[in-house]
């Protein structure tokens, strides 16, 4: 059992854990497991109280801000410093696509002396340059390049669940892990049909137990979903038309409320299959080159 474990400090165990803070995203990546390739919007504001009650009553080992993209969040300064406040976990991530890090240049550097790790996702070779260029211009060209192995070896910090190849440290601390990440296994809708849109039609525990992201609880909103995947579909099914089936499964999912009196036992449920693991592909490690541009105009 991952999630759910109540542990001797009275905490529940939750050891990789999304926050996310934007539906908004400025690429297309096709297959994107949030759906937001599909022009959904919409920002969160950061709140304390929220942050506060889910970190008292979690123990977390691996911690990411996600999106959507969280650097189009004009707000993502106030949500890295107020969720490491209070998340102490050793990894802690912002995770990017890297082509908006100068947005928040001057944010950047409290970040790492905070103990906040900036994982750039580079979906393009085109992107690839840039970012590295974006980088070394906010670091002022005071860091080292490393890669994972280097990292193991000397018994540096190694992120649990982030695959990424190369680091730059900064005061021996990785201020960026670089994820090459320009392949992804199919995901989102299946395709759509006289303007009507269709989930897949799954094997509901095959689909689960395929997944790559079926341990990895999502904060949205101050509640707690199964995973991304739910979070992005409970938008798209607002903003787009879809089979009444496929609504009304996404309308049946209930994520988890921090005031319930079985916390434990539903994230210990998150274990589990849903329901709506049959709208998901049964993805069979077959790996996709990524399609992606800046978002224009979508669908």
């Amino acid at each position: 059992m991952l999630n759910g474990r109540i542990l001797d400090t009275g905490k529940i165990l939750v050891p990789t854990l999304q926050w996310y803070i934007s539906h908004s995203c400025n690429l297309t990546c096709t297959n994107c497991s949030n759906l937001n390739n599909f022009a959904i919007s919409g920002h969160n504001t950061y709140d304390d109280t929220i942050a506060k009650n889910w970190a008292d009553k979690l123990h977390v080992n691996d911690f990411c801000i996600i999106g959507g993209e969280p650097f189009t969040n004009n707000d993502l300064n106030t949500w890295a410093l107020g969720l490491r406040k209070h998340f102490t976990c050793r990894d802690f991530r912002i995770v990017t696509n890297g082509t908006l890090l100068k947005k928040f240049a001057q944010d950047i550097p409290k970040w790492i002396e905070n103990g906040i790790t900036i994982e750039v996702s580079l979906h393009s070779e085109n992107h690839f340059k840039k970012a590295f260029a974006d980088i070394d211009e906010i670091l002022q060209g005071q860091y080292t390049r490393t890669t994972k192995q280097q990292l193991q070896d000397s018994g540096c910090i190694n992120h649990i669940a982030c695959g990424y190849k190369d680091a730059i440290m900064v005061d021996n601390f990785p201020a960026f892990v670089i994820n090459y990440k320009t392949k992804f296994y199919p995901w989102g809708v299946r395709g759509v049909k006289d303007d009507v849109w269709q989930f897949y039609d799954s094997d509901r525990e095959l689909a689960h137990s395929n997944c790559w992201h079926k341990d990895t609880p999502y904060i949205y909103e101050g509640k707690m979903y199964k995973c991304g995947t739910m979070v992005g579909a409970k938008g798209f099914v607002q903003k787009y038309k879809v089979r009444d089936k496929d609504k009304e499964l996404v309308n049946a999912y209930k994520p988890i409320d921090i005031m319930s009196n079985n916390l434990a036992s539903q994230i210990q449920e998150l274990n589990a299959s849903i329901p709506q693991c049959t709208m998901c592909p049964n993805n069979s490690n077959t790996l996709q080159k990524i399609q992606l541009d800046k978002k224009k105009i979508l669908p």
